[in-house]
């Protein structure tokens, strides 16, 4: 069967960002970016912004819809309570410079050292070693975080309205989270602690398993009792696709817990295994219920989850967010240009569901700067800039039905066969075909078998000339140093 190519025209033609009528607010996908705040006074960023029209055109100080958030145009600090999504007053000294060591750290993290010059590393190593300098990269990896992301999802995609939630603190490490949650529970097993004027056994009684278990799901019930007002807000800005670049990496929440197992608990130099059974029991009863209240009012929502950046097989742990026991969820993997996947990235064949691009990824930076950035975490808004782009086709379509396009349609790679779900990467072009077909009557599956057969794979890169050698300490040193 021959099918109409104006039908691939047209799906290309909104992949590249043309659109094919003259669009409006309302027509757009809803887009909320759910990381470290996003600059929306941003030049490129602020047309597509979707603001709060009775608090945009209200007093200031003055909670004009009764939400009870006040002044809240664009999304909501949940961080700092307040409207201020990114504080421009944070722009770090020497910006220029950062900027610049965020460039060629990319460049680097793509092509390996041969492809900067000899003063052009040199350049980074200095700025590296610089004890005082290097720590604002670092903040400005975190800060620039959310609006980095805002920025490849709406990447020659003008058909989206954003809104933003502060939901990571910036510049806090990765483990302030675990530890802080971990404090709650110290006074529930301090009676296994000995009094000082014991003289019998001075050693801490180890904390049963079960125990730990029940201790986990009472911190989740609190958990969900203080996300509420974050879920409802999420749920007031009906979101279609949700974008989440954030989550724990599970060696740092192994070297967290060790300390308090041993330190705490009672536990006498607990091996890997029963380290990780205890991290394993703590994110399936604290996190994840705390995960599902949180994205409980977005059922109209795909949920789009970095899978992280610490090189792990995520098959055998349990993780949070990527492993929210929703069906509205797509966990996303990150690829060095469609030819392998990125050193850094997560990967999982039943965990992790498709790959996209994330190394040396161009986009926005606070106050009115452009720079790139890798990570999974910028694979993550590169997926959602697709399935935006798919609901744009059809915004009928279900999160579910979104998802199973985006992974039924891709471009499988040999070398993701055992690394995601889907066993490839993200064909944009094909999901937007098949999402038409969906929409002109077609099944999902004939619609998906429609799709495969008439829209190609996309053109293969030609391979990099030159790669980062990780074996290079300098190298490895660099590559990872500003990994999000």
């Amino acid at each position: 069967m021959k099918f109409k190519s104006t039908k691939i025209l047209a799906a290309m033609a909104v992949s590249m960002g043309l659109a094919l009528s003259p669009v409006t607010a309302e027509e757009n996908v809803r887009v909320l970016v759910l990381d470290s705040g996003s600059d929306f006074t941003h030049e490129s960023l602020k047309p597509l912004a979707s603001a709060n029209p009775e608090e945009l055109n209200g007093k200031t100080g003055v909670d004009d819809d009764d939400n009870g958030y006040v002044d809240d145009v664009y999304g909501w600090n949940f961080v700092e309570n307040h409207a201020t999504l990114v504080n421009l007053k944070d722009t770090p000294p020497a910006y220029d410079e950062v900027l610049r060591c965020m460039q060629l750290i990319g460049i680097l993290q793509a092509y390996g050292k041969e492809a900067l010059k000899p003063e052009e590393f040199q350049y980074l190593v200095s700025h590296y070693n610089d004890k005082k300098f290097w720590p604002w990269v670092e903040f400005t990896g975190g800060w620039a975080h959310g609006t980095h992301c805002a920025g490849i999802v709406s990447t020659q995609n003008q058909n989206v309205s954003l809104n933003a939630i502060k939901h990571i603190p910036t510049g806090h490490g990765p483990a302030e989270e675990m530890v802080k949650a971990l404090n709650i529970l110290k006074h529930k097993f301090a009676h296994r602690r000995p009094s000082r004027s014991s003289r019998a056994d001075t050693e801490t009684k180890q904390v049963p398993l079960e125990e730990l278990e029940k201790a986990f799901i009472e911190l989740g019930q609190q958990y969900i009792a203080q996300v509420q007002a974050k879920a409802d807000y999420i749920g007031s800005l009906n979101p279609r696709l949700i974008n989440c670049s954030f989550g724990t990496e599970n060696s740092t929440m192994k070297e967290v817990m060790k300390q308090n197992m041993v330190q705490s608990w009672g536990f006498v130099d607990p091996t890997d295994e029963q380290v990780q059974e205890v991290v394993n029991m703590f994110v399936k009863n604290a996190l994840l219920p705390r995960d599902k209240a949180m994205f409980a009012k977005a059922t109209n929502a795909l949920v789009v989850i970095a899978a992280g950046n610490s090189s792990e097989d995520l098959d055998q742990l349990v993780t949070s967010p990527n492993e929210v026991p929703i069906e509205n969820r797509l966990v996303v993997a990150a690829t060095d240009a469609d030819q392998k996947i990125a050193p850094f990235s997560c990967y999982g064949k039943n965990k992790v569901d498709v790959a996209v691009p994330g190394v040396n990824i161009y986009s926005t930076y606070p106050n009115q700067q452009m720079g790139y950035m890798s990570g999974t975490s910028m694979a993550c808004p590169l997926a959602v800039n697709y399935g935006a782009r798919v609901l744009y086709i059809n915004p009928d379509l279900t999160p579910v039905q979104l998802r199973k396009i985006l992974m039924g349609t891709v471009d499988k790679k040999a070398w993701l066969a055992d690394k995601v779900k889907s066993g490839g990467v993200i064909n944009v072009t094909r999901a937007m075909f098949a999402a038409d077909q969906i929409k002109a009557g077609k099944s999902l599956d004939e619609a998906i078998k429609m799709a495969l057969e008439t829209v190609p794979d996309k053109t293969t890169r030609a391979p990099h000339k030159t790669r980062p050698n990780l074996k290079d300490p300098m190298v490895k040193k660099l590559y990872f140093s500003i990994i999000k």
